[in-house]
């Protein structure tokens, strides 16, 4: 995609800390969540079961453009809280940055009828396929208050002070903003 005159109005407004609390957020729930270790054989596998060739460049598993980034199937973050589900391979697939960007909080299934691609059945039973042999269950915010409840109860305590430093830092950047630009006085 060719840059354009306009793309630079993004960059010619306000900016404020608290703008960012989403991916602040998102590496809070990213430290909790659980993750596979890398092995070749599982992810080709996925792969597979996906209806993709593991040695060759991959596509998005959404729309069959060219990957370029890897898609969290089922969301780390749902609401601002940790979804349970995490960086394991038989939840992550294939994507191109348009619709990793673009489906947001939808299910897979619910993006797939977004897209209508002409071959959607065949996507959805890849998914399908690809989705029946995880053996994670999603670890839940329940289980982790039953295995370490003074850690988490910590834990978010430190996380709701990170974002009240940010929205603290938000404030006395306005003020530090508005004394800078004022006029200077002469005596």
């Amino acid at each position: 995609m060719a840059m354009r005159l306009g793309s630079i109005k993004k960059y010619l407004r306000h900016q404020s800390i608290m703008q960012r609390k989403g991916t602040f957020a998102n590496a809070f729930a990213s430290a909790l969540a659980p993750f596979d270790e890398f092995s070749p054989k599982a992810v080709a596998d996925a792969l597979r079961d996906l209806g993709q060739d593991p040695e060759v460049d991959l596509l998005c598993a959404y729309c069959g453009q060219p990957a370029a980034t890897w898609d969290h199937v089922f969301n780390r973050v749902i609401g601002g809280e940790f979804s349970g589900h995490g960086h394991r391979v038989r939840n992550l697939v294939p994507s191109c940055r348009t619709c990793n960007e673009r489906k947001g909080q939808k299910s897979w299934r619910d993006w797939l009828r977004v897209l209508a691609p002409p071959d959607e059945e065949a996507r959805v039973a890849n998914f399908e396929r690809f989705l029946s042999k995880t053996n994670a269950a999603p670890f839940t915010f329940d289980d982790m208050k039953h295995q370490a409840y003074d850690e988490l109860a910590r834990y978010l305590e430190i996380r709701a002070e990170v974002f009240r430093l940010m929205k603290e830092a938000d404030d006395l950047a306005a003020i530090i903003r508005s004394r800078a630009s004022a006029p200077k006085q002469t005596g």
